[in-house]
């Protein structure tokens, strides 16, 4: 499993260990949870989506970065890598 993305001059590639893609939903309660932490989750770790109140998030564990927030998006990139490495 990997994420890749393209950056001027060079493309950056993450490597996953799991990922569950139906982790939380965000929330009051999530938002008011996290607020006075250092990194407040409220956005996908890799692509910067804002979550809104309602939405799903998914958890992953990226080498080298350990536990991180990603959008729904970013979990389908990830699991899709990952098929596509076992065929």
């Amino acid at each position: 499993m990997h994420l890749s993305r393209e950056i001027p001059a060079r493309r950056e590639i993450i490597q996953a260990k799991w990922c569950k893609k139906d982790f939380i939903k965000m929330g009051k309660e999530v938002r008011k949870a996290r607020q006075c932490m250092r990194d407040p989750m409220d956005k996908c770790y890799w692509c910067g989506h804002k979550f809104i109140d309602g939405e799903m998030m998914a958890l992953a564990c990226l080498s080298g970065e350990g536990n991180k927030i990603l959008c729904q998006n970013c979990a389908a990139q990830l699991e899709s890598s990952a098929e596509d490495k076992t065929e």
